[in-house]
């Protein structure tokens, strides 16, 4: 009796244990990597609709959630600087290829959480090779970061510095895998601990060489310098075919179910592309453009095996939400002294009500070239309906490219209801009009970037 009485105690025990090992694991913060393509909208995307393959990221909506209105800032460095502190460009964007030097970044936020950090692929945030350390990264393989576009590319022989050194390249060489081999190597090296690994792509944007996948690679070595938009498909699948390797490495290093996979794209796809859909229609890129084409991108996130009642979702988000997402998922506070704009979209990837956005906000000053910069614009825009700080407004339900803005009174009663909430709410921000000058830019003592690096080419 006394033997079964023990064996009965302690067999009580063993699964009382076991029943709490899920909760601590759901306790534990995750990985989280984060993924950013180059010149990429939602029509790129299979599970948005696009006859482009891209199989492993189609998986990845299919298994996590997919986001319908998320909206990045329409060119590429206003989305980083947004996407990286959280803030909206009025308060520290101050020109195209730099960001700020007294900022802060998710990637800190997670050296506060105690995760090792490192971020490969397109830099454009200041040509000096101490900046990824200085914004939080503790090691990095980056194109464009202290030497200029015009010395090198990012596909065939890239020019390409790898923690401080220059790496020796040649036309077999090809930027993209070295990109995501240098994060499986990192992701090996931490994958007992915890980890932020940021991945801005440099496919799929512009020149369109081929790709190592594509037929004329082995044909005509010289031509893998060449630009052809028929390549573009080429482009778009190759970077598919990258996520798919760094999925299959959680996989098999047995850390997928505990870490985050966020997919999304810096701005719409460029404008030299037009990309068929399934349905039969064409979508022409609207890269730097304040349209839908032009800021309206694919967001999916994955947390591992999870059961959702949908796998998509109609709520609203930009890129300021994506710094305290991050932060709710790594168990650490965002300091308020940091002043982000964002609210975390945590919940709905774990189903819960959250709070959910009334509109989005951006404020677009390129600080580029005139032909860039004529497109500067305020706006709010929810689902349906978009306001512009000059007063145009525009059912973007019946005009989606905003040829026929709305008189006042003329939007019917949902649309005048939305109209006047856009307009009191545009008020929380300060004055702005087409030609003021953004805020002053920041270069701290000893991060002076290249003065011939700084060429609007780069």
């Amino acid at each position: 009796m006394k033997v079964n009485k023990y064996f009965k105690n302690t067999l009580g025990a063993l699964l009382c244990l076991m029943a709490l090992v899920p909760a601590f694991a759901q306790k534990r913060a995750p990985n989280v990597i984060l993924i950013l393509a180059d010149d990429m909208g939602r029509e790129c995307i299979g599970a948005y609709g696009s006859t482009y393959k891209t199989p492993h990221i189609d998986q990845l909506a299919k298994e996590g959630l997919k986001f319908n209105y998320a909206f990045s800032q329409p060119l590429c460095t206003p989305t980083r600087v947004q996407i990286m502190t959280g803030k909206y460009n009025h308060k520290n964007y101050s020109q195209f290829g730099h960001l700020n030097q007294d900022q802060k970044t998710f990637a800190h936020l997670a050296k506060k959480a105690g995760y090792a950090t490192a971020i490969a692929g397109k830099w454009q945030l200041g040509a000096n090779n101490k900046l990824p350390k200085h914004f939080g990264f503790d090691q990095y393989c980056l194109w464009q970061l202290d030497k200029p576009r015009r010395d090198g590319e990012r596909y065939a022989k890239p020019l390409i510095d790898k923690d401080g050194e220059i790496l020796k390249t040649t036309d077999d060489d090809y930027g993209p895998d070295i990109f995501v081999d240098y994060l499986l190597n990192f992701i090996e090296k931490n994958k007992d601990g915890k980890f932020l690994a940021y991945y801005p792509m440099a496919l799929v944007h512009d020149p369109f060489p081929p790709t190592p996948d594509s037929k004329s690679w082995k044909t005509d070595p010289a031509g893998r310098h060449k630009s052809d938009t028929l390549n573009f498909k080429d482009m778009v699948t190759y970077s598919d075919k990258n996520v798919g390797k760094i999925v299959q490495k959680l996989k098999d290093l047995g850390i997928y179910e505990n870490t985050i996979i966020i997919f999304t794209g810096d701005n719409g796809t460029g404008r030299a592309i037009v990309t068929p859909m399934k349905d039969g229609s064409s979508v022409k890129g609207g890269k730097g453009l304040t349209i839908d084409r032009g800021h309206h991108v694919p967001l999916v996130i994955n947390w591992g095996t999870r059961k959702y009642k949908s796998h998509e979702t109609d709520r609203l988000m930009d890129f300021t939400d994506i710094l305290p997402t991050l932060g709710e998922a790594m168990q650490v506070k965002v300091p308020a002294e940091w002043d982000t704009d964002g609210r975390s979209i945590l919940p709905l990837v774990q189903e819960k009500t959250g709070r959910p956005r009334e509109w989005i906000f951006s404020h677009y000053t390129p600080v580029h070239s005139e032909s860039a910069n004529k497109n500067s614009a305020r706006f709010m825009r929810n689902q349906h309906y978009k306001l512009y700080s000059d007063g145009r407004f525009y059912n973007l339900e019946k005009d989606i490219e905003e040829k026929s803005p709305i008189a006042e009174g003329q939007a019917g009663a949902e649309g005048e209801l939305v109209r006047k909430l856009f307009v009191q709410d545009m008020k929380r921000f300060p004055a702005w009009k087409f030609g003021d000058a953004p805020v002053a830019k920041v270069v701290l003592p000893g991060l002076e970037p290249d003065p011939a690096f700084a060429e609007k080419t780069d």
